[in-house]
């Protein structure tokens, strides 16, 4: 659950709610700079249920000790990894190379997004037992997986790629459902590979409105984006259990929040 404060309460979007806004922008990604990696198919389904793994656990979410909803950040270790494990189990069952992109999304999680993230993740022995048990597992199936598809420098390439483009899509998403967006703050994204084998790009994602931001440079076709997610806003209070919660979701009506992303400028000028 992406939970964020917003003047009329706490807006709450459910990540495979989320999933589906990254599935849009996979839809709409290439251009004349920002070529597609093929096959482009299993980065689409990767996006589209990197976060599957999540589906049980918001139907019943639950509250923190200080009686808000738990935000994504927040849950606890073991029930964080038993989600991914599950949705990578999911994914694999879906398309092979699909599960690969979605395993490396879940051991990124732990480990500074695979070097994306700045400064020196936190080594895996200084992890929790659970977290330390899930990063050999995803080794594992991620070896098992290069081997069935076919190891070697191509795979490497694709695979490298594929990742920083499913980055890029959960960190657009997030800016603009939980906490950048609505605080006027910018966003940039590193390493946005333009091809297989590209080293990347930085995109920067700048507000422009309450449900707006621009993206520079541009990787999408077309000039504008439209990315519509479901969410639900509840009273920002203390909530006093878990049923205390899943009563006020119940309640609250869905609604549509229509987030849109455009050029910085139109081409030529």
């Amino acid at each position: 659950m992406i939970v964020s404060r917003r003047p009329e309460g706490l807006l709450l979007v459910r990540q495979v709610d989320h999933q589906e806004q990254c599935g849009l922008m996979a839809a709409a990604w290439g251009n004349a700079e920002f070529a597609r990696p093929q096959p482009y198919g299993p980065l689409a389904t990767a996006a589209a249920v990197h976060d599957e793994g999540w589906r049980a656990w918001e139907e019943a979410p639950q509250v923190g000790e200080d009686g808000a909803p738990v935000d994504f950040p927040q849950i606890d270790r073991p029930t964080h990894v038993a989600l991914y494990r599950e949705g990578i189990e999911g994914a694999i069952a879906h398309d092979e190379r699909a599960g690969l992109i979605v395993s490396m999304h879940g051991l990124g999680l732990y480990e500074g997004r695979l070097g994306l993230d700045p400064g020196p993740a936190t080594p895996r022995r200084a992890r929790p037992p659970a977290v330390q048990a899930f990063l050999a597992e995803q080794d594992t199936v991620q070896g098992e997986l290069r081997e069935r598809i076919g190891v070697g420098p191509a795979l490497d390439a694709w695979a490298w790629a594929g990742y920083r483009l499913l980055q890029t899509w959960d960190v657009m998403s997030l800016h603009l459902t939980w906490r950048a967006q609505a605080g006027g703050r910018e966003t940039t994204l590193p390493q946005v590979p333009r091809s297989v084998g590209d080293p990347g790009v930085t995109l920067t994602l700048r507000p422009a409105g309450d449900l707006a931001a621009t993206c520079d440079p541009w990787p999408f076709g077309g000039d504008v984006v439209e990315l519509p997610v479901a969410a639900r806003v509840i009273e920002e209070r203390r909530y006093a259990s878990d049923a205390d919660l899943q009563g006020a979701l119940r309640a609250a009506p869905w609604e549509t929040r229509r987030f849109r992303l455009g050029r910085l400028s139109p081409p030529g000028t």
